[in-house]
């Protein structure tokens, strides 16, 4: 076995979040999955955060070396040092113990023989998780000898507001981490060499499941990880001690839990119907919620796009742009839907032309279903902060809204087939079998976003951009018919 004896940023971050995944990394190439098309956005937005960042800092030299060719990199980082340059971007360094890294921005301190450096992420605050990350660079470059003075991070400011130009050094906000990081020190020295001994060993490392399989974000090796283990059981259920205890009488399965195991109201709903297989039913709530009803219903559901840079004057980071609705208005009790629909194809800002389709079709009585009502709502709010000359009728159709979303979640009607879930996507094919979004080839938000991001950047042909708006079309028809069919159901078992 060819012995390690580097170990890079990411592969750092992997072992201090589980030592098994690194090692599979490094070891089984083969369980590597393919990128998804949401990975992919991540990585093209983070490059152009990246991007942007660089022009806060005038006259800065980037290394170009591949990451891969690590001593190039190094070596260019010293000559552009010698050269004099004040900004460095990609720089790198390597510990004499084969911790290595690059850093997005090494920053000379006027004056003096001392660095900061500047790690820069798409996200509009520090995470926990970011610390480790900055711990290694600072202890890579602090022992590749590098002065170091602080350790940053600059991330975007999600209070920045755009007006005419993108404005880069109103866009970031620098924090300065170095406190936080320097009692890391020590810690980060012990890990490298743990991680290390992990990556140079032939045998697989042994590491319980659990939550940090899933936390901060899901791991790329659940699959192999999670063989065997049930996609709905006692993991999905349940959590801290409850969990331990059926995990210690070897309980995976839901069936398997005891029936006099101590269960929250909502456990025993979901736990009695997934072991008799029978559909859980509370009449007088689901009455209760129709009552509300008043006609003509307003089946209603948005898509949007939630940018990390902002497109359009009057939006900021990751604000949700809305660009399309769907709408099917059911003019009483028993009608026939009619279906019509709103999607801006223009390479310009939609909302104001989103806004006044809107309200031209929600009229001005009857209630607005939706479905996650906290979505839609807030949406309106911010249309109607942003174009205030609509507000009222924004809020007019806020307060109509009904949230379909309610008596699933809340378990007035559980089917197990949910299995913990009231996700739209998980309601449907339980009550609603003969419906999936299985034909379609845009079959969930983000996929709508990012491929409506790709029509509006002229990233693509007119061709292809024809196809994505057709398909948009039957995607978010798609969700409002849904609604009418859940309602359906509600109304069946509220007899």
């Amino acid at each position: 076995m060819a012995k390690f004896w580097r170990i890079s940023k990411s592969q750092y971050l992997k072992g201090v979040r589980c030592p098994k995944m690194l090692w599979l990394y490094r070891h089984r190439p083969d369980l590597a999955p393919e990128v998804t098309e949401g990975q992919q956005y991540l990585f093209d937005t983070g490059h152009e955060v990246g991007v942007l960042a660089q022009k806060c800092f005038k006259g800065g030299f980037e290394i170009t070396a591949p990451y891969y060719k690590i001593d190039l990199a190094i070596k260019s980082t010293q000559k552009a040092i010698r050269d004099g340059k004040k900004y460095v971007f990609e720089a790198t360094a390597c510990s004499d113990d084969g911790a290595f890294s690059r850093i997005d921005v090494l920053s000379k301190v006027d004056g003096t023989n001392e660095w900061d450096l500047i790690e820069v992420k798409s996200a509009t605050e520090i995470q926990d998780y970011y610390l480790d990350d900055i711990a290694l660079q600072r202890y890579a470059f602090s022992n590749a000898g590098y002065n170091i003075r602080k350790s940053e991070l600059m991330h975007i400011d999600n209070e920045y507001v755009r007006y005419g130009a993108l404005d880069p050094d109103k866009l970031f906000k620098i924090e300065d981490c170095t406190d936080l990081i320097i009692d890391r020190m020590t810690e980060v020295k012990i890990t490298v060499r743990d991680l290390l001994a992990v990556l140079n060993t032939e045998k697989e490392p042994e590491v319980a499941i659990g939550n940090h399989c899933r936390d901060p974000f899901a791991c790329d090796y659940i699959p192999y990880c999670w063989q065997g283990i049930p996609d709905y059981s006692v993991y999905t259920v349940f959590t801290g001690r409850k969990r331990e205890e059926l995990l210690s009488q070897e309980i995976i399965e839901i069936s398997s839990v005891p029936d006099n195991f101590e269960l929250t109201d909502r456990q025993h709903t979901e736990v009695r119907a997934f072991k008799t297989n029978e559909i859980y039913c509370d009449s007088d709530a689901i009455r209760a919620f129709l009552d509300q009803l008043e006609y003509p219903l307003y089946y209603l559901d948005y898509e949007a796009i939630w940018p990390a840079v902002p497109l359009f004057d009057r939006s900021s980071p990751y604000q949700q742009i809305p660009f399309q609705f769907s709408l099917h208005i059911q003019k009483h009790k028993g009608a026939a839907p009619e279906h019509v629909g709103f999607l801006h194809t223009e390479v310009s800002d939609p909302r104001p032309e989103f806004i006044k389709a809107l309200i031209a079709k929600c009229g001005d009585k009857g209630s607005v279903v939706v479905y996650n009502q906290s979505y839609e709502s807030r949406i309106n709010n911010e249309l109607g902060r942003d174009f205030p000359e609509y507000r009222s009728d924004l809020e007019n159709i806020n307060a109509r809204m009904v949230d379909l979303l309610v008596p699933f979640r809340s378990r007035y009607l559980y089917h197990p087939q949910m299995k913990g879930s009231a996700s739209l996507k998980s309601v449907l094919p339980a009550f609603v079998p003969e419906m999936s979004y299985d034909d379609l080839e845009i079959s969930d938000g983000e996929m709508a976003s990012i491929r409506y991001l790709s029509c509006i950047k002229n990233l693509i042909s007119d061709e292809e951009k024809q196809k994505i708006f057709s398909n948009l079309k039957k995607y978010c028809c798609r969700d409002t018919l849904a609604e009418v069919k859940l309602l359906d159901v509600l109304y069946a078992y509220g007899n």
